[in-house]
């Protein structure tokens, strides 16, 4: 098994588009399994689905063996059938060769879903933890979301790698805990697995591309996020954006195409402002664009800016903020204020100039100010300066060649360049396929997740031929450092495709509530062919539900080949070769169609001559769960403060776990005092806040700001935070420090802070001599203690203080801490 030089590419389909028909490829049912009674009854429904599928099958006696463990090479076999995975390369596994039953199946799910077990082996008879099927399951189908796993006593026993993928199973439903428990390493059954598998086919749902959300980031910008990846071109157009009260200068699109970043040109308070984003194309097809959004939005920018990162290298630091800052204040460098030519303000970045590698420094900002004139605490950074690093190696390139299609896979991301002498668009590499000339550009991206992949179509270069023997040459390149890549020459045999399409998939899925007495229901049919394909033709029906119709009911059919099944913003993987047909289908039913012979013509106009008859079987409709926004909020009353150390914050509604986690909160724009308790009070929106001791050194409102924070329904923070004021004040207990002698009766005691008048102390002992006196007073007045005992003491006495429980306090209510103190 050769090693590849750089790992496949995975691309998951949803698990029912992948379904080959079962017209092709006939199957048992589980019921005819010997022990098909002993299989759990909340297993059946799933072993029944994934045998009637082809995708899991008894061991040679006949038996499902449902309790019995599940290895790796049976999980791999299940998952490439499931995912419709082609054998295309994988690790080089020394203990797996093309004699065993499941190299195929290891070939085509390896490394992107099984890793090698670190010592070079696939180990196949290795058992599956619970962990370990988490793990591939969710990166197979390309699951998202993530749950709170507190709730199982034994979650801290999870491997780190697997933490993720078991939130996120446990989140989409895919994987239960037993119990209270998680069990992270036992072992996976064969029931179990196939039930995780069933959940996750049946979790999978499509997508109407829309704007999910929309929020103000501060005072410059609005962030607006959509529920699948858009085309970066057209969503950053200015004018597809509209917010009432100021104009949107820049609109800047994430790299998954998921969130555009609004600017804007003055500072961004809305109260029930209208916010519009027009349709927008989709990044996977820009035939499909989301639909228009408005909403009233009201936001106003309170949160003073903060850091986010330090990068520093060479003899330049670059401190990034959390927003655009409108004054920097003073910047100091290891103490000394900087003048204004050794640093730079632009937007986010403070850039800082002159800087020496290896370096350690320390940054002092003071007095930063962002556009809502929000004015931050006192800012301190410190970091080392890195060497710069130099690139000087040339980018390199391997080639592919299938049918007309060459694939270029370089070893580093490449430069845009004008090399076609035309400003409009830029290139990154020259091929010239014979005497025909190519450009590799951002159109001929092969995969969108892997920047170094292009592919083009080199069909024009053949002519009238259906096949020659050429030379193709690769130059031009660059990489991001400027270096130039050596032009590549090798030969290659092109050949026009000549033969017609097949059907490899049949599968369906209901979109509405089904009423067997409508005609008008609008379902999916969904075909996936072996390449990209037009289709134009009749669909007939012959059977449903083994009645035979003789007339036939026929749809028409005119469509491409593009179809995102999985509804994640991608047309990707057998997606590519996927056409949707809109049809009225009844729930819980098997058909069989007929598609017309000639109906069906490939990219290259090799028209399928016969008709194509498939079966299919429907499943149920299910209803969209009940959406989760960013809507969680503080009470009306958001906080009660106890003491000096004591406060309560309250929420809108009931919170998860989440709200009593440290981590999710910063108190004067720092992490909560190391040692500060979080316990839920009166039920399960308050949350009591016990501060340190000494953590709070002057008096002063201090900004709680909340994050991560999720109501019980999953709703997250509106505009992704929260923040209040809390008046808090010094919770410094003052320590008796000094004993001094005023006369053979009187003597003052000092504290580490003035303390409050007092004219009758408790808590308080006098030792003179090693004895314990009595007093005639003790009177706190003046920040101080004025002791006078019944009984004169020598001036060489030993005289002992003894605090405790002591009703002595400073000015913000802090007791004296219990101890002595003496002379």
């Amino acid at each position: 098994m050769a090693k590849q030089n750089k790992g496949r590419k995975f691309f998951a389909t949803t698990a029912t588009a992948a379904l080959v028909a079962s017209a092709i490829v006939p199957v048992a049912s589980a019921a005819e399994f010997k022990d098909a009674d002993s299989i759990s009854s909340w297993a059946k429904e799933a072993v029944q689905f994934l045998t009637d599928k082809g995708f899991i099958q008894g061991d040679e006696k006949g038996n499902f063996n449902p309790a019995g463990t599940l290895t790796r090479a049976e999980a791999a076999e299940i998952l490439s059938k499931a995912l419709d995975l082609k054998p295309t390369g994988t690790e080089d596994f020394s203990d797996v060769n093309e004699n065993d039953w499941f190299y195929n199946a290891v070939l085509a799910t390896s490394p992107e879903l099984f890793d090698g077990m670190g010592n070079g082996k696939f180990e196949p008879k290795a058992q599956l933890t619970r962990e370990q099927a988490a793990k591939v399951i969710v990166q197979g189908y390309q699951l998202t979301g993530k749950a709170d796993l507190s709730q199982f006593s034994d979650a801290s026993k999870a491997s780190k790698w697997a933490v993720s993928y078991l939130e996120t199973a446990v989140e989409n439903g895919v994987i239960n805990g037993k119990g209270s428990l998680l069990a992270p390493q036992d072992k996976i059954s064969r029931e179990e697995f196939a039930t995780m598998v069933k959940r996750t086919i049946d979790a999978v749902e499509d997508v109407t591309p829309a704007v999910a959300s929309v929020k103000g980031l501060n005072a410059k910008e609005l962030e607006v996020k959509f529920n699948t990846a858009v085309d970066a071109k057209d969503a950053a157009m200015t004018t597809k954006y509209a917010i009432e009260g100021v104009a949107v200068t820049s609109a800047v699109v994430s790299e998954d195409g998921l969130t555009v970043t609004l600017t804007t040109d003055k500072e961004l308070k809305l109260t029930n402002g209208k916010v519009t984003v027009k349709p927008i194309k989709t990044k996977a097809d820009a035939k499909v664009l989301t639909e228009e959004f408005i909403k009233l939005l009201t936001f106003a920018d309170t949160t003073p800016v903060s850091v986010n990162s330090v990068e520093a290298k060479g003899t330049t630091a670059i401190i990034t903020f959390d927003e655009p800052v409108q004054s920097e204040g003073t910047v100091s460098l290891n103490g000394t204020e900087l003048s204004k030519d050794r640093y730079t303000l632009s937007g986010k970045t403070l850039t800082i100039k002159g800087l020496t590698a290896e370096q350690t420094y320390k940054v002092d900002i003071v007095g930063a100010t962002d556009f809502a004139n929000n004015i931050a605490n006192p800012i301190a950074v410190n970091f080392t300066v890195a060497k710069a690093d130099v690139d000087s190696s040339k980018p390199t390139v391997s080639t592919a060649v299938n049918g007309t299609e060459i694939t270029f896979d370089f070893s580093e991301e490449l430069m845009k360049q004008n090399l076609d002498g035309n400003a409009t668009t830029e290139e990154y590499a020259k091929v010239t396929v014979g005497s025909t000339v190519f450009y590799l550009t951002d159109a001929d991206t092969k995969d969108v997740s892997d920047k170094t992949v292009f592919t083009i179509n080199a069909k024009t270069a053949l002519g009238t031929a259906t096949f020659i023997n050429t030379n193709i040459k690769v130059e031009g390149q660059k990489d991001l450092a400027g270096n130039a890549g050596d032009a590549f020459e090798f030969n290659a045999i092109l050949t026009k495709d000549t033969t017609p399409a097949t059907l490899v998939s049949a599968s369906t899925k209901m979109l509405v509530a089904d009423d067997v007495n409508s005609t008008t229901d609008v379902d999916a049919l969904y075909l996936t062919f072996d390449e990209p394909v037009k289709v134009d033709g009749n669909l007939t029906l012959k059977t449903q539900n083994g009645v035979v119709y003789t007339a036939g009911k026929v749809t028409a059919v005119k469509a491409d080949a593009g179809f995102d099944v999985d509804g994640n913003g991608k047309i990707e993987g057998a997606e590519k070769n996927t056409v949707k047909v809109d049809i009225d289908l009844d729930s819980n039913s098997t058909y069989t169609f007929e598609l017309a012979a000639g109906a069906v013509k490939d990219l290259s106009k090799n028209v399928t001559a016969d008709t194509i008859t498939f079966n299919v079987t429907t499943g149920s409709f299910e209803t969209t769960p009940e959406t989760v926004t960013d809507s969680l909020v503080f009470g009306t009353t958001p906080v009660v403060v106890t003491d000096n150390n004591v406060f309560t914050v309250e929420y809108a509604a009931d919170v998860t776990a989440t709200a009593t986690t440290e981590a999710n909160y910063t108190l004067g724009g720092k992490e909560l005092p190391a040692g500060t308790q979080l316990q839920f009070v009166d039920g399960n929106k308050k949350v009591r806040f016990t501060l340190p001791e000494g953590s709070i050194t002057a008096n002063g409102n201090y900004v709680l700001e909340a994050k991560n924070v999720v109501d019980t329904k999953g709703n997250t923070l509106k505009n992704g935070k929260a923040t209040t004021q809390i008046a808090l004040k010094e919770n410094i207990a003052p320590v008796a420090s000094k004993v001094t002698v005023v006369d053979s009766k009187t003597f003052i005691v000092d504290f580490t802070e003035s303390i409050a008048d007092q004219n009758t102390p408790t808590g308080l002992t006098v030792k003179i001599a090693g004895s314990t006196v009595k007093l005639t007073s003790a009177v706190a007045a003046g920040g101080n203690l004025t002791v006078t005992t019944k009984d004169h003491y020598a001036l060489t006495d030993n005289i002992v203080v003894d605090f405790k429980s002591t009703n002595l306090v400073d000015a913000n209510n802090n007791k004296v801490k219990d101890g002595s103190v003496s002379k």
